[in-house]
C-alpha cells in the first residue's frame, strides 16, 4: 500500500538451479499470493528462462487458487551462451532495524559495483563505490539521518536493483560500511557449454510488482511467490477529505461505517498512507463565528484520533508521516478550506499552522475582503487585496501550503505574482474538459505546474463531466490532460470524498481507491507513473514548502 510501510518489502532475487547438460526433465512449480492480504493471485505470468539460451523458455499461469508447475525438457548451454544475470541484490536483514543491517549482494563477475542509500523524498544520504571481484559480499549500513524508510541501490555494468528497508531510530552513524567477501561464486568467464544452464523463474501481473526467485540445485522444487500490488507499494497521500464535517456533527470514525465515504476501515481498505483532512467552517452558517468553528472542528478530529491510537495519527511533518506509516497508522495531515477561517488575522492564521493545517484553500465558493472566488462574476478582475497579499506571504514564511482550488482567476494570478512556493490546486478538474468554474483554465495549469505545483483531480461528477454519470475513465480523463499538458510530475489526487460529491461509478467511497491504480495500469501508465499521481508528486510539494 505503500513506500513506507514495514511489512511490504520489494526484493528482486535471481538466483539458480542447475541442469545438467545432457537433456533432463525438470518439474518445477508453485503459489503467488498477495503479500499483503496473503490471498491467493490467479493468471499470473511465470516464466523460465534460461539466460545462457534464449531459445529455451517456457511459459505458464497461475490457476485460481494461485498454484503453478511446469514440467518441461532441458535443452542444456549452446556452444555461444548469453550471459546470466550479472548480479543479485538480496534483503537486508534485520529489517526493520536498530542501530546496523547487513545488506547482501553477490556478483557473478569482476567489476565497480555502486551502493547508494536514498531517503523516501530521494536524497541521497550516503553512497560507495567498491571494485570487486566475482563473489558474494555482506556491507553493514549503520543508522544514519532520519528514522524512516530508506531506499538502497546497488549498480552494476549498467542495471540496478533497489530495496526498501526500515529505519526505527535516527542517527549519525558511519552509513555505508566496507564490502566484506563472505562466499565465491563463479564468474562470467566460467560459464560454457562445459558446465550447466542457469534458469531465472520471473513472475509478472497487471497491477504487481514483477519478482523472480531462486530455486536450490534439485528437481521438483517448490517455488512460492509473494508479490506486491503497485498499490500497496505506492504512498497513497489523498489531498482532500471532508470527513471532519460529519464528525463534528458526531460521526465516529473508528468503525466501519455503511453511509458516507470515509472512516478508518476504509481508509485502509483502500490504502490510504496519509490523507489531508479538511477543516471547513462554513460561511453560510459561521459568517461571524469561522475561526471558533475551525478550532471546534480541529478539537473533534483531535478526540478522534486519540480514541484511535493503534490505527491513526496526527502528522505535521514529512518525518512524522514516516514515522506514522513504519508504525502502521494512517497520517492524518490537517487543513483549512476557505481564507474566512483566518478571521482578517494573521495571528488566527499562524495558530491554526501551529495546530497543524499544513495547507489554506485560499477561498471557498464565497468571496470576501481580501480575495475572490471562482463562483463570483468578479473572477478575472478582481483578485487579492494588499491584506491578502500578506496573508500570501505569511504562509510562505510559515511554510503552509497555497491552495487555490475554488479561487477566482485574477485571485490566482496574484498569488503566482506574490508566493516564492509551489502552490497546489487540491481537488479540481479541467475546464477544457468540463467547462465549469471550479475547473482549471490550461494557463492556470500550466502556471501552477511551472512553479512546480500539483493539481489534485477531484471525483465530483459536477466538475468532471457535463453527463449524469461519471466513471473511472472519467477520473482519468482528467488526469490523462493534465499529464499530457504539463507532464507526470504535476498531477495528484483530490477526491474530495464526504463533501457532498457525487462518486464516479467505482469509486463509490474511499476503499475502492485500489480500482484506481488498476485503472491506470490498463491505460498504459507505468508503475512509476502511478506511484507519482498517487502521492509521490504530493509529498514533493509538502516536503518543499512545510518546514
Amino acid at each position: 500500500m505503500n513506500l513506507f510501510r514495514s511489512s511490504v518489502f520489494i526484493s528482486v532475487l535471481i538466483f539458480s538451479f542447475s541442469i545438467p547438460l545432457f537433456s533432463q526433465t525438470v518439474t518445477i512449480g508453485g503459489v503467488v499470493r498477495d503479500s499483503a492480504t496473503t490471498s491467493f493471485i490467479d493468471s499470473v505470468k511465470v516464466e523460465i528462462i534460461n539466460p545462457a539460451n534464449i531459445a529455451e523458455k517456457y511459459l505458464v499461469y497461475t490457476n485460481s487458487i494461485g498454484k503453478w508447475s511446469y514440467t518441461f525438457q532441458s535443452t542444456g548451454v549452446e556452444n555461444n551462451p548469453l550471459t546470466p544475470a550479472q548480479f543479485e541484490l538480496q534483503q537486508n536483514f534485520p529489517n526493520p532495524f536498530n542501530p546496523s543491517t547487513i545488506i547482501p549482494f553477490s556478483l557473478h563477475r569482476t567489476g565497480e559495483v555502486t551502493l547508494s542509500v536514498h531517503n523516501i523524498v530521494g536524497q541521497k544520504i550516503s553512497e560507495r563505490s567498491f571494485n570487486l571481484s566475482a563473489g558474494t559480499y555482506n556491507v553493514r549500513w549503520t543508522s544514519n539521518g532520519a528514522a524512516g524508510v530508506l531506499f538502497y541501490t546497488l549498480r552494476f555494468n549498467g542495471q540496478s536493483i533497489t530495496h526498501k528497508m526500515i529505519q526505527l531510530d535516527g542517527n549519525h552513524g558511519g552509513g555505508i560500511g566496507d564490502a566484506v567477501l563472505v562466499g565465491g561464486f563463479s564468474s562470467l568467464s566460467s560459464f560454457g557449454k562445459k558446465h550447466a544452464a542457469d534458469f531465472m523463474v520471473r513472475t509478472s501481473k497487471i497491477g504487481y510488482e514483477s519478482d523472480s526467485v531462486v530455486v536450490p540445485n534439485a528437481n521438483n522444487q517448490n517455488i512460492n511467490f509473494s508479490l506486491s500490488s503497485v498499490h500497496h507499494r505506492a504512498f497513497v497521500f489523498d489531498l482532500h477529505n471532508d470527513i471532519a464535517e460529519l464528525m463534528v456533527n458526531g460521526y465516529q470514525m473508528g468503525i466501519r461505517n455503511t453511509n458516507n465515504h470515509s472512516d478508518i476501515p476504509r481508509f485502509i481498505d483502500g490504502g490510504i498512507d496519509a490523507q489531508m483532512i479538511v477543516l471547513w467552517p462554513d460561511p453560510n452558517e459561521f459568517a461571524s463565528t469561522s475561526y471558533q468553528r475551525t478550532i471546534q472542528m480541529y478539537d473533534t478530529c483531535i478526540a478522534q484520533f486519540n480514541r484511535n491510537t493503534t490505527t491513526i495519527t496526527q502528522a505535521k511533518t514529512i518525518s512524522e508521516i514516516q514515522s506514522a506509516t513504519v508504525a502502521g497508522k494512517i497520517a492524518a495531515v490537517l487543513c483549512v478550506e476557505g481564507g474566512t477561517a483566518i478571521e482578517n488575522s494573521l495571528e488566527k492564521l499562524t495558530a491554526l499552522y501551529h495546530l497543524g493545517a499544513r495547507y489554506m484553500t485560499i477561498t471557498w465558493n464565497n468571496s470576501f475582503s481580501w480575495a475572490t472566488s471562482a463562483a463570483d462574476a468578479q473572477s478575472t478582475t478582481k483578485g487579492l487585496s494588499d491584506f491578502g497579499k500578506q496573508v500570501i506571504r505569511t504562509m510562505d514564511s510559515l511554510g503552509m501550503i497555497i491552495d487555490v482550488s475554488h479561487t477566482g482567476i485574477k485571485t490566482i494570478e496574484d498569488i503566482l505574482l506574490t508566493t516564492k512556493n509551489p502552490i497546489i490546486a487540491s481537488h479540481s478538474g479541467v475546464r477544457a474538459l468540463r467547462n465549469h468554474t471550479r475547473n482549471l483554465t490550461d494557463d492556470q495549469i500550466k502556471a501552477i505546474a511551472n512553479g512546480g505545483g500539483v493539481i489534485g483531480v477531484v471525483f465530483h461528477r459536477t466538475f468532471i463531466t457535463s453527463t449524469s454519470t461519471a466513471t473511472i475513465d472519467t477520473v482519468i480523463k482528467h488526469i490523462d490532460y493534465i499529464k499530457n499538458l504539463v507532464g507526470i510530475n504535476h498531477v495528484a489526487i483530490g477526491s474530495d470524498y464526504d463533501g457532498g460529491i457525487l462518486t464516479p461509478v467505482g469509486l463509490e467511497n474511499v476503499s475502492k481507491m485500489p480500482n484506481l491504480t488498476m485503472a491506470l495500469l490498463r491505460r498504459g501508465y507505468s508503475n512509476s507513473d502511478v506511484r507519482k499521481i498517487l502521492g509521490e508528486n504530493y509529498l514533493r510539494v509538502f516536503k518543499s514548502v512545510c518546514q
